[in-house]
């Protein structure tokens, strides 16, 4: 065992005396190692001056000078090392910390250059990742200037140059499909090309299928007049987001619209799931009576009358529902039925006698005209569906609300007050007023009439708003405010 250490140990000493002392380009590149660019910088330009013809060193002095902020002589050193067509190991880092460099100084077209000449000396593959990185972030400066359509491009380059194992590919095709929409509202707004639009918006889908996309083309199909399509378009929303109850609102409107009682009364039974208001309810009971369908008309009255259990209209409004369902079952010879639901409407009865004595000014259960007579002071509308809003980039609230005429009667005075609210401040901040009917343009009993308005106040984006509705200083409604994103 001794003379077997004595043979090892004698054996490493020969090696370490024989072994070749360092040469300076091992000395710089250990250097480099460990980070100290400064020390071999004067190693290497020795080199490059004594042995002009050291392949290796102009790779390795391109390095030091980028480190040592020489950019100008580190660039034309690292365009000699692309000439010698050093391997990828040696010369891809270089590259990439270069075109690093650009990048950070916004110069992305510096960098874009430095990878096309270096393409012919690298191996493509080792720089794809680079190159994507490049253009990932040369999009999100495009799109900070507002140029939207050249950061959509880049984008769509790094999605080709991004390998498939980068967890990163998996979120671009949203950001390329927000990018095609943002183009799209600037077609339709702006340039008022629909058409362009329209097509922005298919391609947006191609990437990704998205409810905004699909709400912004129904959106365009509904003002063109093509509610099939429009339609489709919303029923697609509502598929992929179920809480998108806008869509919903949309979808039963175009139904009314086509007399598509049916679809209708669909859509809003899966909206009263999502949305339990007494407006929805109610259209609910109108169109379950418009098709027949007596029991879904009570379920949604009594549903509403949960939420307003002494509301009087729609107690009367019950009690009709069950009357006329009563009628029907009579003649169908549904005895049996037809003593139960009459039973039942003869109690809603009592009870709106009951609470007609306890009010000091007892209303009937139904004008001349037969339509159910409101209480003094009630607002003759009831609000059917809202969307208020605040756009991306917008300091200025807008909204859309649906009114119906539960009056009886046509309504030649609308006047309505929104005023705009801060919660955050817990104070007003503006308002504004519009005329919904006038004698000139009544509305008709039991229409429902879209109202738009946009308010000229300026608004903190970063409160909670509010917009509170006000018929004649009496409360309306009060409704949040979506911060669209």
């Amino acid at each position: 065992m001794l003379m077997i250490l004595l043979v090892i140990a004698a054996g490493v000493l020969i090696g370490i005396l024989l072994r070749p002392p360092p040469t300076e380009l091992d000395v710089a590149i250990n250097l480099i190692k460990t980070n100290r660019h400064a020390a071999a910088l004067p190693i290497l330009e020795h080199i490059a001056r004594k042995y002009p013809d050291n392949e290796q060193a102009s790779a390795w002095l391109a390095q030091c000078y980028l480190r040592t902020d020489r950019i100008a002589e580190g660039r034309t050193a690292l365009d000699t090392a692309l000439k010698y067509k050093l391997p990828g190991s040696l010369l891809v880092p270089v590259v990439l910390s270069y075109a690093e460099y650009y990048e950070n100084k916004d110069d992305f077209a510096e960098a874009e250059r430095l990878f096309a000449s270096a393409q012919s000396a690298c191996p493509e593959k080792e720089l794809e990742s680079g190159r994507a990185s490049l253009y990932m972030r040369w999009s999100d400066y495009d799109a900070k200037q507002n140029n939207t359509e050249v950061a959509l491009q880049h984008l769509e380059q790094a999605y080709q140059l991004m390998p498939d194992t980068d967890l990163a590919k998996t979120t671009v095709p949203h950001k390329i499909s927000e990018y095609f929409r943002e183009l799209a509202a600037v077609a339709e707004t702006e340039k008022n090309d629909d058409k362009e639009a329209i097509k922005l918006l298919e391609s947006s889908l191609k990437w990704s299928e998205e409810p905004s996309t699909r709400m912004a083309l129904g959106s365009i199909y509904l003002r063109l007049g093509d509610d099939d399509k429009a339609i489709q378009n919303y029923q697609q929303a509502t598929t992929q987001d179920g809480n998108n109850l806008e869509a919903r609102h949309r979808l039963i409107e175009l139904y009314m619209i086509k007399n598509n009682f049916k679809g209708a009364q669909l859509a809003l039974t899966e909206l009263t799931e999502k949305e339990r208001s007494v407006e929805n309810f109610d259209m609910l009971a109108t169109l379950s009576m418009r098709v027949g369908n007596y029991a879904a008309a009570v379920r949604a009255l009594e549903d509403a009358i949960v939420l307003r259990p002494k509301d009087l209209a729609l107690l009367t409004r019950l009690h009709d529902s069950l009357a006329e369902w009563s009628l029907s079952l009579e003649r169908e010879g549904k005895q049996e039925q037809y003593i139960s639901v009459k039973g039942h409407a003869d109690r809603v009865a009592e009870l709106v006698k009951e609470l007609q004595k306890n009010d000091e000014k007892p209303q009937p259960l139904a004008d001349k005209g037969g339509s159910p007579a409101l209480p003094p002071g009630a607002p003759p509308v009831s609000l059917v569906a809202s969307r208020i809003w605040l756009a991306k980039g917008s300091y200025t609230p807008e909204g859309e609300i649906r009114l119906k005429n539960i009056s009886g009667k046509p309504v030649t005075d609308l006047a309505l007050n929104m005023v705009i609210y801060d919660n955050t401040l817990r104070k007003r901040t503006g308002s504004v007023s519009v005329n919904a009917a006038s004698e000139s343009h009544p509305m008709a009993p039991d229409t429902i009439q879209s109202v738009y308005f946009s308010s000229p106040t300026i608004v903190k984006t970063d409160h909670h708003l509010a917009v509170i509705i006000f018929w004649k200083g009496r409360l309306l409604k009060e409704l949040p405010v979506v911060k669209e994103r």
